[in-house]
C-alpha cells in the first residue's frame, strides 16, 4: 500500500518495482519458455505457426508491415497455441482470494473472511473439463460448442477471473502470439531434450533448467 500523503518511501518504491518485475517480466519470460518448448517439440506445430505467419505477416526476409489489430486477428493458430500452452503452464500455480461474504460452493459452506486458495494449474488439467487433459492440442480451442465454452471458460484461468483479473492479460496474449509467430518465421529450433521439464517455483511457474534449444536461421527449404 502506498502512503496517504504525496511521498513514497524507499521500501514502497522497492515493493512496486518488485511487483512490476514479477508480474510483467518473469511471468512472460517463463510463459514464453514453456510456449516455445511445446511448439518446438509437438510435431507439426512449428511448421503450422510458420505457414500462418508467412501468410499473415508477409515473407520473413521482406520488410513486412508493422503488426496491427487485423494481422493479430489473423494469427488464429498462434493464438490457439498460446491459449493451450497457458492452459497447461499458467505463470502462477496458485492464487488466493478472501471471501467477501458467506457463500456455498458445491458441497462446502464458506464463511466471510475465509482465505480461499485455488490453482489455475489444476483447473487447466481437470479431466472433467478437458478431454485427454495432459495432451497439448491447440485445436481443442477451435469451433467449441456453447456448452464446451461455458465449461472451459471457468477452467481456463491463467490470468485469474473477475474484478481482480490480471490487468495485463490482453497485452500478454498479444505479445506471446506475435513473438512465437515471428520466431517461427525466422528460426529453426532444435530442443536439447524431448522430456517435459519439471515445473518449479510457486510465485512464477518456470521449467526446471529452462528450455534450451539449438537455434539456427530458417533453412531455405522450409
Amino acid at each position: 500500500m502506498l502512503a496517504n500523503d504525496s511521498t513514497i518511501s524507499d521500501s514502497e518504491i522497492r515493493d512496486q518495482v518488485d511487483t512490476l518485475i514479477g508480474a510483467g517480466y518473469d511471468t512472460t519470460a517463463s510463459t514464453l519458455a514453456w510456449l516455445l518448448w511445446r511448439a518446438a517439440t509437438q510435431p507439426g506445430v512449428w511448421q503450422q505457426l510458420r505457414a500462418e505467419a508467412d501468410s499473415v505477416l508477409g515473407p520473413p526476409d521482406g520488410p513486412g508491415a508493422e503488426p496491427d489489430e487485423r494481422s493479430f486477428a489473423g494469427l488464429d493458430y498462434a493464438r490457439r497455441v498460446v491459449r493451450e500452452s497457458l492452459r497447461l503452464h499458467p505463470a502462477g500455480l496458485v492464487g488466493a482470494r478472501v471471501a467477501a461474504s458467506d457463500l456455498v460452493l458445491g458441497r462446502h459452506r464458506i464463511g466471510k473472511g475465509t482465505l480461499i486458495v485455488w490453482s489455475p494449474y489444476l483447473a487447466g488439467r481437470d479431466d472433467s473439463v478437458w478431454a485427454d487433459s495432459l495432451r497439448f492440442e491447440p485445436d481443442r480451442h477451435r469451433d467449441v460448442t456453447p456448452a464446451q465454452k461455458a465449461a472451459t471458460d471457468h477452467a481456463w484461468v491463467p490470468f485469474g477471473r473477475g474484478p481482480h483479473m490480471c490487468i495485463g492479460f490482453a497485452l500478454a496474449r498479444m505479445e506471446l502470439a506475435l513473438i512465437v509467430a515471428r520466431l517461427a518465421q525466422r528460426l529453426d529450433l532444435s530442443p536439447n531434450s524431448s522430456t517435459l521439464p519439471r515445473p518449479v517455483g510457486m510465485v512464477v511457474n518456470r521449467p526446471e533448467g529452462g528450455a534450451p534449444f539449438g537455434v539456427s536461421p530458417r533453412s531455405a527449404s522450409s
